[in-house]
């Protein structure tokens, strides 16, 4: 993209700050309900449990590595959320995971629900700008998210004071570019692993209508 997208417009910078809280303060918590909720070892053994159960794999080689190698730390918001959902005790919130929750709904899932609609409603924007007055209710919004996760977890304010800082910290056009690519960059990755399962699931199809070729014989495409 060119940089004149990325010029120091307020609006530009409004979109960028949103893109450093969710890929900062919002996943960094989402890790931390995550540490608190299952050890490394039971996180493997309940992955590997669930999987067993699978049909096709709901996530890729790559992050079964991560799980396995038990660094928190490299997991993205896209993974933890799976592994809170699928390998952890917490309870569904009444809609249902992977459906919004009601807006006054504070429980830990539909904290949890409302970062992954975040993520995924800014990684997949087309509008890379953000008037003030939807910075402001967006910024509450996720101030909000991030305070009562860490009212669950019971620990001080780190990510509500960084959130703090992340709205009136200087950021150069260098920067703005950096954060937005890096949000964008999920749509690219989750389209490509999409195409991939879908192509996986017809390879499956094809091999199992095929009938077996005679020693031999040749095939003609």
């Amino acid at each position: 993209m060119a940089l004149s997208k990325y010029e120091s417009t307020r609006e530009t910078t409004n979109f960028a700050r949103i893109a450093r809280a969710i890929l900062g303060p919002c996943a960094d918590v989402l890790r931390d309900v995550l540490t608190k909720e299952i050890s490394p070892p039971e996180l493997k053994r309940e992955l590997h449990k669930y999987l067993l159960n699978c049909k096709t794999p709901p996530i890729s080689q790559k992050q079964k590595q991560l799980v396995n190698n038990g660094d928190y730390s490299k997991f993205d918001i896209s993974l933890i959320y799976f592994l809170l959902r699928n390998t952890c005790s917490i309870p569904p919130h009444p809609k249902g995971w992977g459906t919004p929750p009601d807006p006054s709904d504070k429980s830990l899932s539909a904290n949890v629900e409302r970062i992954r609609f975040l993520r995924n409603e800014w990684g997949h924007s087309t509008d890379l700008s953000l008037t003030e007055p939807d910075f402001e209710r967006n910024w509450k919004n996720i101030f909000e998210i991030v305070k009562d996760l860490e009212g669950y977890l019971g620990t001080a304010t780190v990510y509500q004071d960084a959130l703090k800082k992340l709205k009136i910290c200087c950021m150069d056009p260098d920067s703005i570019e950096l954060y937005i690519q890096k949000l964008l960059i999920v749509e690219q990755l989750e389209n490509d692993f999409t195409n991939l399962k879908e192509e996986v699931e017809q390879i499956k199809k094809h091999v199992m209508v095929e009938p077996a070729c005679p020693m031999g014989t040749v095939i003609y495409n």
